[in-house]
């Protein structure tokens, strides 16, 4: 013979066999009500009211009214079930079958949690905790307890042993198989070299592809390292008109801007594509001029700069479209170089996006223009997500760069890349 009572038992995975439910109880929510609306498994709360209703001189409970530890939470459900006037979370019963066939079980998706398990409160934060590590059974549930409270000061331990708090050992086994990364590959590169050589004067310059300044400036404002730049080299500006919006400045730095559809005097099809143009932001500090037009050039993406104080450089930025191709761009990459050589300006840094991937097989014409002229390509690295090297960076004096190389962003398909010169 069974009894009744025993079927009506369920394990520990139903609903409740029974709620000891009073004003001023803390429950915690078993059940995923409404995921969206934070009402989940694992949600707290204070039972604040209790709707009844009496038929036959029987009182059930229809609803339990919670204000939730988490106020965000249960903003629709408000409006669902509707309780009293006031901004309790409604909730009512829910039916399902218990693990016991043929049994079906109407109860209230809660229990008591005056207390909870480690477990439980994983992801959880609190402005106070009393964590008892008396139970801690297992590899990082300590951890687990001791770090929900926002402060020191909102946490209470009770049974405190020290041997309850340890790690995993897999994890130190882990930690010791680890590869140990070079410092001189750390990050940020530009910062751990101004600390090593303060005393001598230097200037570091970076190029980027920024795929358009009205998208990524904000990016740029707070990216750690291209804010150490004395000068900043940027292709694919996508600006356009001839004036430049005060969004698109840098504070403490002057802006030199050439922008595509002024760039073609001879290849109007080319200035007729949206997209490219280039600029230069270099330090207000700096003794330096800007040059945006120069004589023989007259079809090329660049901007240049002279500086004179603290170290002298000639600066050039520059930007070749996919579809420029080698025929048109070298005549006027030869010209550009002509120029800046007639200034009388070394070191000579030629900068930019060109579009020639170096890493790839075959010829390599722009390089080698430049090589035949006497100038070195400082990035060996790979400057695009797709492992391609097309962001170069040629000096005419090798022995004046400090150091370079290639820096990371999380904004664009393009790398940074840099150079320190003395």
């Amino acid at each position: 013979m069974v009894l009744l009572a025993d079927m009506m038992k369920g394990n520990k995975r139903d609903l409740p066999d029974n709620i000891q439910a009073a004003p001023g109880v803390r429950v915690m929510i078993i059940r995923n009500l409404d995921v969206e609306d934070g009402l989940v498994n694992g949600t707290f709360g204070t039972i604040t009211n209790i709707v009844t209703t009496t038929q036959d001189g029987r009182k059930t409970v229809n609803l339990i009214g919670l204000t939730l530890d988490n106020q965000n939470s249960g903003q629709k459900f408000r409006r669902k079930i509707q309780g009293s006037s006031d901004n309790l979370v409604y909730i009512e019963k829910c039916e399902e079958s218990t693990s016991k066939n043929g049994v079906l079980r109407r109860q209230f998706p809660m229990k008591l949690a005056f207390a909870c398990t480690a477990h439980k409160v994983q992801g959880m934060t609190m402005e106070s905790a009393v964590v008892c590590l008396k139970r801690v059974f297992e590899p990082g549930m300590a951890y687990v307890a001791l770090s929900r409270t926002t402060s020191l000061k909102g946490l209470y331990i009770t049974d405190f042993d020290e041997r309850k708090i340890y790690a995993d050992p897999a994890i130190t086994d882990a930690l010791k198989n680890m590869r140990h990364a070079s410092f001189e590959n750390a990050r940020p590169l530009l910062q751990f070299l101004k600390s090593v050589v303060p005393t001598v004067p230097t200037m570091t310059i970076i190029h980027h592809n920024a795929q358009g300044l009205p998208t990524h400036m904000e990016d740029m404002r707070c990216h750690h390292e291209l804010s150490l730049a004395d000068v900043l080299c940027i292709t694919e500006t996508h600006l356009s008109g001839s004036s430049v919006s005060p969004r698109f400045q840098l504070e403490q730095y002057n802006m030199a801007t050439r922008n595509r559809h002024v760039s073609y005097t001879n290849h109007t099809d080319m200035a007729k594509v949206n997209g490219g143009g280039v600029a230069m932001y270099y330090k207000t500090v700096l003794t330096a001029e800007s040059r945006k037009y120069l004589q023989n050039v007259t079809d090329l993406e660049f901007v240049v700069i002279k500086v004179e104080s603290p170290v002298t450089a000639l600066i050039a930025t520059v930007y070749r479209p996919p579809n420029y191709s080698h025929v048109r761009f070298l005549p006027q990459m030869q010209c550009l170089l002509d120029s800046l050589e007639m200034m009388n300006c070394q070191p000579i840094i030629v900068c930019g996006d060109f579009n020639e991937d170096l890493m790839s097989r075959g010829k390599k014409p722009i390089q080698e223009l430049f090589q035949s002229r006497g100038y070195a390509q400082l990035i060996t690295a790979a400057t695009t997500e797709k492992h391609t090297l097309i962001d170069h960076l040629y000096i005419s004096q090798p022995y004046a760069c400090l150091q370079s190389g290639v820096l990371n962003t999380y904004h664009s398909y393009h790398n940074p890349i840099y150079c320190v010169i003395h």
